[in-house]
C-alpha cells in the first residue's frame, strides 16, 4: 500500500519531466554556457512549447536556481560520501594515525576532491563556476533559495576545519566581523577563504593565455599555504598528504574490485604524526 506521504502517479510523472528538463538545461550549460540557457532554447531542446515550460519554472531565473540547487545537492552528497569513506579507512588504519595527522589528512582529501571536481563532476562544477562570474543571472529571491543548499555543501569543509582545530592540528582563528560589524565564526571565515582560493585557482584553467601551471597544482599550493598559516606544521602536513594519497589509492582499488592492504602510516613505518607537537 502506498504511503500517504509518497507522491501520486501524476506527481511522480511531473517530477520526472521536471528532472528531464533540468538534464537538458545542464546540457545547454555544457554546450553554450549559462548565457545559452534560455526558456526558448530549453523549449527547443525539449520539443516543448515555450509557454508550457512556465508550468515547471516560473522564469529563466527560477530555472537556473533549480539547476544550481540540484548541482549543489549532488556535490554535497559526494563530499559526505567521501568523508564517510575516509573515516572508515582511518578507523581501520594500522597503526592508528595521530588524531592531528588524521584531521589534516581529511582536509587534504577534501582539497583533492574539490580540485578534481572538474574531472569527476564536470557538469555540476562548471555550472557553479559560470554562475559565479555571470552577474544578474538569477533574481534576488531565486538566488536566496540557493543559499541554504550552498551552506550544506560548505558545512563539510567547515566541519573538517573545526575538527582539525579541536584536535590541535590547527590554531584557533582570530575573531572577525562581517561588513555590518556582527561577529563571525573564525572557522566559517576560514572555510570561505579556502573555498574561494581553490575555486579561483581552478578558474585559471579557463584563461585564454594560459599559465605555466594548472589550477590543480595552484590549488594544492594554496591549500598547503593556508593550512600552514593556520598552524599546521610542515611535518604534519607531509604525513597528512601521504595518508590522503593512501585514501585515494585505496578508493581507486576498491572501485576496480581489487583487494588492497590496510591503510598504514608514513613510509618509514612510524605512526603518522607521532613526532609532531601541537601547532603554535
Amino acid at each position: 500500500m502506498r504511503s500517504s506521504t509518497e507522491p501520486d502517479r501524476r506527481t511522480r510523472k511531473r517530477l520526472a519531466r521536471r528532472d528531464a528538463l533540468l538534464d537538458l538545461a545542464a546540457d545547454l550549460v555544457e554546450r553554450d554556457g549559462v548565457d545559452g540557457v534560455t526558456m526558448a532554447a530549453l523549449a527547443g531542446a525539449a520539443d516543448y512549447a515555450t509557454a508550457s515550460l512556465y508550468t515547471y519554472f516560473s522564469s529563466r531565473s527560477a530555472l537556473l536556481a533549480a539547476l544550481q540547487r540540484r548541482a549543489l545537492t549532488t556535490l554535497a552528497k559526494v563530499a559526505e560520501s567521501h568523508v564517510s569513506e575516509w573515516d572508515d579507512l582511518l578507523e581501520r588504519a594500522t597503526p592508528r594515525p595521530d588524531p592531528r595527522t588524521a584531521a589534516l589528512a581529511r582536509l587534504w582529501g577534501f582539497s583533492e576532491l574539490f580540485l578534481t571536481a572538474p574531472e569527476h563532476h564536470a557538469r555540476e562544477f562548471r555550472l557553479q563556476q559560470q554562475l559565479l562570474v555571470t552577474t544578474g543571472a538569477e533574481a534576488t529571491e531565486d538566488a536566496a533559495s540557493v543559499v541554504p543548499v550552498a551552506m550544506v555543501v560548505l558545512d563539510v569543509p567547515r566541519r573538517l576545519l573545526a575538527a582539525a582545530t579541536d584536535a590541535g592540528a590547527l590554531s584557533k582563528g582570530r575573531p572577525s566581523t562581517d561588513p555590518v560589524g556582527a561577529p563571525l565564526d573564525p572557522t566559517a571565515v576560514r572555510t570561505f577563504a579556502w573555498i574561494v582560493a581553490m575555486n579561483g585557482a581552478l578558474m585559471v584553467d579557463g584563461l585564454a593565455t594560459g599559465l605555466p601551471s594548472t589550477g590543480h597544482a595552484l590549488g594544492q599550493e594554496l591549500t598547503s599555504s593556508l593550512l600552514s598559516g593556520w598552524g599546521a606544521s610542515a611535518e604534519a602536513l607531509a604525513d597528512a598528504r601521504e595518508l590522503a594519497d593512501e585514501f585515494a589509492r585505496r578508493r581507486a582499488l576498491l572501485a576496480t574490485g581489487t583487494t588492497a592492504r590496510p591503510v598504514a602510516g608514513p613510509a618509514d613505518g612510524r605512526p603518522a604524526g607521532s613526532t609532531h607537537g601541537a601547532p603554535s
